[in-house]
C-alpha cells in the first residue's frame, strides 16, 4: 500500500540561529527559496560605541516553512535548527508577525517605546483590555526570549 506523504501548509516557525549569525541565518535561508523575517529592534538608549540595532529576539530567526523544508532547514549555515515542543516543531500565527511588522518604523527596524519606568499605562487591546497599569522596566534582550 502506498502512502503519501504528509502536506500540510506553510506556516511561520522559529529557527534557532547560531550566536550573533542571525543575519547569516536569515540570508541562507531566503537563498533556499523560504520566506524569513528577523525584526529589528532600535536600542534606546543608543549605545555610544557599536551598532544601535539588534535582533528584537536575540539568537532566533522566524521562517515560512512546512514540514518538507525541516531537513533543509536544518543543514542551513548559521541555523542551529527548528525550536521544538512536544516532539513538534513550533508553529506561529500569523498575527504574531503582522503585528511585529506592524511595529516597524519605514526602514524596517522596529523603534521601542520611549516610556520611562513609573508611567501610567491603560492596555488598549487584548484579553487584558482596560487594565490600568504602571510600566515597571524595561525588559533586556536576553529577558524578551525568556
Amino acid at each position: 500500500m502506498r502512502t503519501k506523504p504528509h502536506t500540510e501548509p506553510d506556516t511561520w516557525r522559529v529557527v534557532t540561529a547560531r550566536r550573533h549569525r542571525e543575519a547569516v541565518a536569515r540570508v541562507r535561508l531566503a537563498e533556499r527559496g523560504l520566506e524569513t523575517y528577523l525584526p529589528l529592534l532600535r536600542r534606546w538608549p543608543r549605545p555610544p560605541v557599536g551598532l544601535d540595532v539588534g535582533p528584537l529576539f536575540p539568537g532566533y530567526v522566524f521562517v515560512r516553512a512546512g514540514r518538507v523544508h525541516f531537513h533543509q532547514i536544518a543543514r542551513t549555515p548559521g541555523v542551529g535548527g527548528l525550536v521544538v515542543f512536544g516532539g513538534e516543531p513550533a508553529r506561529l500565527d500569523d498575527a504574531v508577525i503582522d503585528f511585529l511588522r506592524s511595529r516597524e518604523e519605514p526602514d524596517g527596524i522596529i523603534t521601542p517605546c520611549p516610556l520611562p519606568s513609573g508611567d501610567a499605562v491603560r492596555i488598549t487591546d487584548g484579553s487584558w483590555r482596560g487594565l490600568a497599569a504602571i510600566l515597571d522596566r524595561r525588559v533586556s534582550a536576553r529577558e524578551r526570549v525568556l
